[in-house]
């Protein structure tokens, strides 16, 4: 399943290092994470965001190509 979290902020390269095989995307005051994760892989994903201290905004399964939200 391919999933879309925002988080809120612009990363810095280094911590956008932590989510290597994802795309990360800056649009305005958000950064975006795309990928294709399973129900293990986005656990995960979540868990590093928490353990960072980045403000999850919003994290939703999406179809298509990554960019093109839709549900």
């Amino acid at each position: 399943m391919r999933y879309e979290i925002r988080i809120a902020g612009q990363l810095d390269e280094a911590t956008a290092a932590a989510f290597t095989g994802l795309r990360v995307t800056v649009k305005g005051p958000v950064t975006v994470l795309t990928g294709d994760l399973d129900q293990a892989a986005l656990h995960g994903l979540l868990e590093r965001i928490r353990s960072l201290g980045l403000d999850l905004i919003d994290a939703r399964r999406v179809r298509g190509a990554p960019g093109t939200a839709t549900e």
